[in-house]
């Protein structure tokens, strides 16, 4: 054991489980935290003044396609690399890799390969999300409707067969079309999160759904069911029942401010997670682009097929934190959780991320007073900086 911890992080807010703490520290060895608390004088091999920041858990995005000209379909390291190099310099450390609707071939393909990827750039990829090919034509949104197939037990286990146990955390379908089969049930044996998205699903058969293993909503309020005074669909299903979790698309485009402030009023906070849904043109500029096969326009901050279909989106989390305040007026500690510490409850990994504290991964970001990222570590290991190590 080496006299001086590895590194530190010193003069700043420390955001920890309990609250802030001024003027605090962090030490980090192996990759782990092993101390977070007030400035102690000890020594370390490398040195990082946060001058006076704020430091908070990594943020987990369990919904991205792809960034800096890149998507996560394309299958290369090149592409993985990029991707996951861009979303750490916004304060992601961990993400699940999310496919679009294809033939069925290419996603066994797509899965056959992050079963074999063993490292990144950047960010962390935990794992895979397959939104579709298992959804509903009526509800695909940007996702290729001449690939969609039907969520059968033979279709499910094709995909599954190419991939390694434990890499599909998270699966967006549409449950409706399930036929007397237990998939959901057999998707939660094999450690997934069905997702209830691009789907028909109304209420009562959420309700349904939920009693089979239906435990979470993909991008609440797109590419769904919408809410009707006599049949609340799935938006009233996730205010009524705090268990059914949901991840939404804060960028103020995808659903209004009004919305977001909705369900921050009505719903328990630790069911709300931000996401991304960020496709290829994300940190590019305005122009045309490719997501699952199908030409889109972007401009400004909006991505959409030809016919003006949202496709995907240009948010980073650090983005998406700064509109959630700006739009519920919650505070930094309560805000951030919804980047954080409930991803890592959802994904079974709160004993090891999505908090600031003894024993987790030291997966941190420094955030200036208008919340920019400032830097970045992922496992100890700092992946992106804008300040100057001492």
């Amino acid at each position: 054991m080496p006299s001086k911890v590895r590194s530190k992080i010193t003069n700043v807010q420390v955001l920890h489980e309990d609250g802030r703490l001024e003027k605090g520290m962090v030490l980090i060895q192996e990759g782990k935290i092993t101390y977070a608390g007030p400035e102690n004088g000890a020594e370390a091999e490398q040195v990082t003044d946060g001058g006076g920041a704020v430091l908070v858990p990594g943020f987990i995005d369990l919904h991205v396609h792809g960034g800096a000209g890149h998507d996560f379909m394309d299958v290369s390291q090149e592409a993985v690399d990029a991707i996951c190099r861009f979303h750490a310099a916004h304060g992601t450390t961990g993400l699940l890799a999310t496919t679009m609707t294809a033939p069925i071939e290419k996603t066994e393909e797509v899965v056959a390969f992050y079963s074999r990827l063993a490292r990144s750039q950047g960010a962390a990829v935990l794992g895979l999300h397959l939104e579709g090919p298992f959804i509903n034509v009526r509800y695909k949104g940007a996702q290729n409707g001449d690939w969609i197939e039907v969520p059968t037990m033979e279709n499910i286990r094709r995909v599954y067969a190419a991939a390694r146990p434990g890499l599909i955390k998270l699966m967006t379908l549409a449950p409706e079309l399930i036929q007397d089969e237990p998939v959901l049930e057999w998707l939660t044996e094999q450690g997934t999160i069905p997702s209830v998205g691009h789907s028909d699903l109304d209420y009562h058969g959420g309700c349904r759904c939920m009693k089979r293993g239906l435990s979470h909503a993909t991008h609440l309020g797109n590419a769904m069911r919408g809410f009707h005074h006599r049949n609340i669909g799935i938006i009233g299903l996730v205010m009524e029942q705090p268990e059914m979790t949901f991840d939404i698309i804060a960028d103020g485009i995808h659903v209004s401010p009004e919305l977001i402030r909705l369900l921050v009023r009505i719903c328990s906070l630790d069911q709300i997670m931000l996401i991304t849904d960020a496709m290829r043109a994300a940190g590019l500029s305005d122009g045309r682009y490719e997501l699952g096969g199908q030409e889109v326009h972007v401009k400004g901050m909006e991505a959409r097929l030809a016919d003006g279909v949202l496709a995907g989106s240009m948010l980073t989390l650090d983005k998406a934190l700064a509109n959630l305040i700006k739009f519920t007026g919650l505070p930094l500690a309560k805000a951030v959780q919804m980047l954080t510490i409930n991803q890592a409850r959802k994904l079974g990994l709160a004993d090891r991320k999505g908090s600031i504290a003894v024993g987790k991964d030291a997966d941190l970001v420094l955030l200036a007073d208008d919340l920019r990222v400032l830097a970045t570590w992922v496992n100890g290991e700092q992946v992106y900086q804008e300040l100057n190590d001492r």
